[in-house]
C-alpha cells in the first residue's frame, strides 16, 4: 500500500520563510523520499543472475545461468541436487543492488578468490582496502558483480553479506537484489 503525503501550499510557504527554513525544507524532502520508498513503483527484487563456469576465471561458456534469489551458495548442496554443480570451477553473479537505508555499508568477501564490485568500485576481496566502506543512498540502484574466480574444496559456503549502517551484519536479502536489465551496456574488461 502506497503512502500519501499531503501538504498545503500555505504550510510549505510558511515553513520556507521561518528561521528554521533550511531544517524544515530538509524534513519535507526526507518525508517525500520516505513516501516514495513506500510506493508501488518501488519494485521488490528477485535476485541476481548467476553464471556458473566449468573453467577457472569464468572462462568459456557458462554451464548454468539462472537467477539466484540470494547469494548463499553451498557447493555441497548444489552437487547433491545437480551433478553438473560438482564440475563448477568459477561463478559470477551480476545485477543491481538497492540500499534500503542511506549510509555507509561494508561488504564481506570471506571466501578465497572472491571479489565484490559495486558501482565499479572493488569493495571487498582482492584489490579492496581492508574495512572498505561504501556510501549508498536509500532507494537508489547500484550495479553489482560478485566474482569467484576459482572455487576450491574449502569454499563450502559463499555469501553476499554486508554490515549495514546500523551495525548489523547479514546476508543481503532478495528484496534488494535485481537481475541485470537488457538496456544496460556491459563494459568490457581491459
Amino acid at each position: 500500500m502506497g503512502a500519501v503525503l499531503l501538504l498545503r501550499k500555505d504550510d510549505i510557504a510558511a515553513a520556507l520563510t521561518s528561521p528554521s527554513a533550511d531544517r524544515m525544507a530538509d524534513e519535507l524532502l526526507r518525508a517525500a523520499e520516505r513516501a516514495d520508498l513506500c510506493s508501488a513503483k518501488n519494485a521488490v527484487g528477485t535476485g541476481l543472475r548467476g553464471e556458473y563456469f566449468a573453467k577457472e576465471g569464468m572462462q568459456g561458456p557458462a554451464q548454468l545461468v539462472r537467477v539466484d534469489e540470494v547469494i548463499d551458495f553451498d557447493r555441497s548442496v548444489g552437487a547433491a541436487a545437480n551433478p553438473r554443480a560438482a564440475s563448477i570451477a568459477s561463478v559470477r553473479w551480476s545485477g543491481w543492488l538497492k540500499a534500503s537505508i542511506s549510509g555507509a555499508y561494508r561488504f564481506h568477501a570471506d571466501a578465497p578468490n572472491m571479489q565484490i564490485v559495486v558501482a565499479r568500485q572493488i569493495v571487498a576481496g582482492a584489490g579492496a582496502r581492508p574495512g572498505e566502506k561504501m556510501d549508498l543512498a536509500a532507494g537508489r540502484f547500484y550495479p553489482i558483480e560478485i566474482r569467484v574466480t576459482q572455487l576450491t574444496e574449502s569454499d563450502r559456503r559463499i555469501q553476499l553479506e554486508w554490515t549495514a549502517p546500523h551495525g548489523a551484519r547479514y546476508v543481503v536479502p532478495r528484496a534488494l537484489l535485481h537481475p541485470p536489465t537488457e538496456t544496460v551496456a556491459v563494459v568490457p574488461k581491459v
